[in-house]
């Protein structure tokens, strides 16, 4: 069986001229995530590694999710790859984690988060809001072949009518 959870970044701050690269998390972002790793605590607890984009404000997202969990943070592996907005990349991605993994996490960015959701689930969403995530469960014992199934879950923490 293979597990992943797509966290999509928490808020960030537009304060400051700075490359999109390195936007902070804003106030209301670090709350926010705080308060979805206490409600989300069974489904990030036991994942075995957390990938995140080099985005700043999904590192940091990476970083409080692991402290508010007591996570280890070398659970933590950050991955220039996730830095990307396009579905089929992360997908690429998906592919190339190591199968030793059954359990793991993905953070990064929308649109591509609403695009996996909307490609893997009958439920479509409009928009994956921050500090959400949805979790995908398969019948498989490697990474590269879960693009073509269907999961035999799927989980998440939105609201109806997202």
């Amino acid at each position: 069986m293979k597990v992943i959870t797509f966290l999509r970044h928490s808020k960030s701050s537009w304060d400051y001229d700075i490359l999109d690269m390195h936007r902070p998390l804003s106030s209301v972002g670090i709350e926010k995530i705080k308060k979805t790793a206490i409600s989300s605590n069974d489904q990030f607890i036991s994942s075995e590694i957390i990938f995140t984009s080099s985005a700043n404000r999904a590192l940091y997202t990476s970083i409080l999710l692991t402290k508010n969990l007591s996570i280890n943070y070398s659970k933590i592996k950050i991955c220039d790859k996730l830095y990307t907005f396009n579905s089929s990349e992360v997908m690429e991605f998906i592919k190339t984690i190591d199968n030793i993994y059954s359990n793991v996490v993905l953070v990064g960015h929308n649109p591509a988060y609403t695009e996996i959701s909307n490609y893997f689930s009958e439920n479509k969403i409009l928009n994956l809001p921050t500090a959400r995530w949805f979790s995908l469960k398969f019948r498989s014992d490697n990474w590269s072949d879960i693009i073509d199934l269907k999961p035999i879950s799927y989980l998440s923490n939105l609201k109806s009518g997202v």
